[in-house]
This record gives structure tokens, sequence and C-alpha cells, in this order.
């Protein structure tokens, strides 16, 4: 495929796509990343865009996943589609694979397991993972409990004003809690913060399916 990439990236959970995004930006060989939070409004991306890579959540809105990634394929056959869900399932990744997907990953798996799907780094043959493998426990990151509380928040794309509210602490106390675990997750934002936590598998974010 091509030296350098140019991404799509289709899931409606806001938080998770765009620090997924923030991610794959700092690839050296991915030129543009372009973020949908609709099936309908990924597929206009795709027909509008050079697209050369996607990855598609199952979970959207508007359409079946799995009817995006068959509609993704028609619109850009040489592009590799990798579905990332929070539901890795057999079945799903049948249907995921007869449909078109080049990999099938569960939405815990590193970064780097992702952006070698979406270069193609497996072979021509479909890369499926369940997510068999343990994620890391909160005690090896070193997360406390509480931190632990305002990263599902975080997750769930509230600031810290609300994760205050939410949790009935102070927003000072918040904003530690936030600074102590960036620190620990090697994050340099909020959205770092998130998108690591959900490839250790620390959080997960919400699923229709």
């Amino acid at each position: 495929m091509a030296s350098s990439l140019s991404l799509l990236v289709i899931d409606d959970h806001r938080i998770f796509a765009e620090a997924l995004c923030l991610a794959l930006g700092l690839e050296p060989d991915v030129r543009s990343v372009a973020k949908a939070h609709t099936g309908r409004d990924g597929l206009a991306m795709a027909a509008a865009l050079d697209v050369t890579a996607a990855v598609v959540d199952l979970d959207l809105p508007d359409l079946d996943g799995i009817e995006v990634v068959t509609r993704l394929g028609l619109l850009r056959p040489a592009a590799r589609i990798v579905v990332l869900t929070a539901h890795a399932r057999p079945d799903l990744a049948k249907r995921a694979v007869a449909a078109g997907a080049a990999a099938f990953l569960p939405k815990e798996a590193p970064m780097v397991r992702i952006t070698a799907a979406l270069r193609g780094q497996g072979g021509d043959d479909p890369v499926v993972d369940l997510g068999a493998a343990r994620p890391a426990s909160v005690g090896h990151v070193g997360l406390t409990p509480r931190e632990l509380d305002v990263l599902r928040q975080l997750a769930q794309g509230r600031d810290a004003q609300q994760t205050a509210a939410t949790l009935g602490i102070s927003l000072y106390t918040a904003r530690d809690h936030i600074k102590a675990l960036m620190a620990k997750l090697g994050a340099r934002s909020q959205l770092e913060a998130v998108v690591s936590a959900t490839s250790l598998g620390l959080v997960t974010v919400g699923s229709r399916y």
C-alpha cells in the first residue's frame, strides 16, 4: 500500500475517537486522520477523501457497523478496514471478515497492534484478535481506586468540573487525581490517558452489541 497513510476513524464515542485520532496522528507515516461519529458521515468522508485505511467501530447510531464495512469496501476497494470493537466475539469477527475487514481487534488492543493492522504488516490474511490475553490490572499500573473512578468519568467525556460533581469531590481534588493518573499512564493529555487506559483494558467504551 502507499508509503503514507490517509486514515479515517468511524466511532460514535467522541472521547475515544478523538484520543485514537490523536495517537494515530503521531505515527510518522500518517499524513492525515479524519474522524466521523456516524456511519453515514463516515461513508461520505470515504467517498470524498483519498482514504487508504479505516478504523470502524461496530457500534454506530445510524448504521450497522458490518454494513459500513461492506460499503466502505465498495467505495475504497484498496483501503484496509480495521474493525475495533468493545465486544470481540467470534461471530462478529466472522461477519466482519466476510464483509471485507482486513483485521478485527478488541478496543483494548495496544496501539502498536492497531497501527500494524492499518499498515498491513500481518500479510494478506485477515487478522483476528479476540482479546484473549488478560488486561493489565489496576494495581500493576499503580492507579488508586479513586483515580480509576476519575478515569472512568473522563472516558465518558466528562471534564474535571463534571467529574468532581459526579464523584462528590472538590474540583481541586479532581484535578490532582487527573494529574496523577496521567503521570502513571505516561499520558500528555486527558485524551491520551483515556486511549492508553482503553488499550490496557482498564476502561471499556460502551457498546450496543
